[in-house]
C-alpha cells in the first residue's frame, strides 16, 4: 500500500505538470510568437489492431481522472474489437487537454492533442508515403489518407512525385508549418504477441519509418507496447502453482526480453520503449485499484515524455528559423 500511495502522489504531480504545460515556455520566442503553435501534437502510428485508439483514450482518462471519455471524443477515437480488421479509418485528432487562455486571449497553458491514424496493414511503400505526408503536415484533419493511383502503389518512385500528384486534392492542407504538422511521434504495438514487430517484413517497414522520422527532425520517436495484462494472464496460466513473487519475477523477465527485442529490431534506445495495460472496470478489489493507478502512472509518464519531445522539436524548428541564410560571395 505504501508503494501505491507513492505512485498516486507521482500521478498527481504529473497531472499538475501536464495541465500547466506550455509549448516552449522556457525559451525566448517573442520574435516567433506568431509561429509558435498553441498546442503539442502527438502522432500515433502502428499496425492495425495494435491498440492506438485505446491508448489515446487512456491518455485522456489518466489525465482527467475518469473512467469514461466524452461522447464527442468517443465518436472520433473509435475502439473496435481486435478480431476486426480495422478500427480507425481516417486521420483524426483528439484533444487530450484544451488550452487555457487569460482574459486577453493569451495562452496560459497549451493544448495537448493526439492524431490517430489508420493502422498499417500492407507494410509497403504506399503506406510509407502516407505516413510521410502526415508527418510533413500536408494532410487535413478527418481525411482518409490514401493515394488516388493504385496502379503504381508499390513502386518506390512514387516518393519522388509531388503530393498533389499522388493524393486527392481535398485531403491536402493548403498551409504547412509548425501549426499543421505533428511535433512528436509514438509507435504502438500489441505487446502480447510473440514477436514485436510481427515478422521480418513488419520489422523492416517500421525500422525504415523510424529512420524517416529522425530524418524529418523527430529525434526521439517513442514505442509503446500495449495489452501487457494479457502477457501476465498467459504467465498465470502456464506457471501452475508458482507463488505470486515468482510470477512477478517471470513477468519482469518476459517484459525485459520483449523490450530488448524491440530495441534491437527497431534500433531505438531502451528509454524510448514503454509498456501499458488496460484499465480494470466494474467493482474493483484493492489489487485492481492499485493496478489502475499503475495504468495512470505509465500513461501520464508516456504523455509527459511525448510533450517534452514535442517541445524540443518545436524549439529546434524555431532555432532553424533563426539561422541566417547563407550568402553566396
Amino acid at each position: 500500500m505504501a508503494m501505491a500511495a507513492i505512485m498516486e502522489n507521482q500521478v498527481e504531480e504529473m497531472r499538475k505538470m501536464l495541465n500547466k504545460f506550455k509549448v516552449c515556455s522556457g525559451t525566448g520566442n517573442a520574435e516567433h510568437a506568431g509561429t509558435l503553435p498553441g498546442h503539442a501534437d502527438i502522432l500515433i502510428f502502428g499496425p492495425s489492431g495494435s491498440g492506438k485508439s485505446s491508448l489515446i483514450r487512456t491518455f485522456y482518462m489518466a489525465l482527467h481522472k475518469t473512467q469514461q471519455v466524452p461522447p464527442d471524443f468517443a465518436e472520433r477515437i473509435i475502439v473496435k474489437d481486435t478480431a476486426m480488421n480495422e478500427g480507425t479509418l481516417k486521420y483524426v485528432s483528439a484533444v487530450i487537454k484544451p488550452a487555457k487562455l487569460d482574459h486577453r486571449g493569451n495562452i496560459l497553458s497549451s493544448s495537448i492533442m493526439c492524431h490517430d491514424t489508420r493502422g498499417q496493414i500492407w507494410m509497403d511503400e504506399r503506406e510509407q508515403k502516407q505516413l510521410s505526408v502526415i508527418m510533413d503536415g500536408h494532410v487535413k484533419d478527418d481525411s482518409m489518407v490514401q493515394q488516388r493511383n493504385y496502379r503504381y502503389a508499390r513502386m518506390l518512385w512514387e516518393f519522388w512525385k509531388r503530393d498533389s500528384e499522388l493524393f486527392p486534392p481535398e485531403i491536402l492542407a493548403n498551409a504547412k508549418g509548425l501549426h499543421n504538422q505533428p511535433h512528436a511521434v509514438l509507435f504502438v504495438f500489441d505487446g502480447s504477441v510473440e514477436e514485436i514487430p510481427d515478422g521480418e517484413e513488419e520489422t523492416r517497414f517500421y525500422r525504415e519509418i523510424i529512420q524517416m522520422c529522425r530524418a524529418k527532425g523527430y529525434a526521439n520517436p517513442q514505442v509503446v507496447l500495449t495489452r501487457i495484462d494479457r502477457v501476465e494472464e498467459g504467465i498465470a496460466k502456464s506457471s501452475g502453482k508458482a507463488s505470486m513473487a515468482d510470477r512477478e519475477l517471470m513477468l519482469r523477465q518476459v517484459l525485459d526480453r520483449k523490450i530488448e527485442d524491440v530495441c534491437v529490431r527497431l534500433d531505438v534506445p531502451r528509454t524510448a520503449v514503454h509498456f501499458i495495460e488496460n484499465y480494470h472496470s466494474g467493482v474493483l478489489n484493492l489489487e485492481q485499484e492499485v493496478r489502475n493507478i499503475s495504468v495512470d502512472f505509465h500513461a501520464l509518464k508516456i504523455l509527459s515524455q511525448c510533450c517534452s519531445h514535442a517541445d524540443a522539436f518545436i524549439a529546434q524548428a524555431l532555432q532553424d528559423l533563426r539561422q541566417p541564410a547563407c550568402i553566396l560571395q
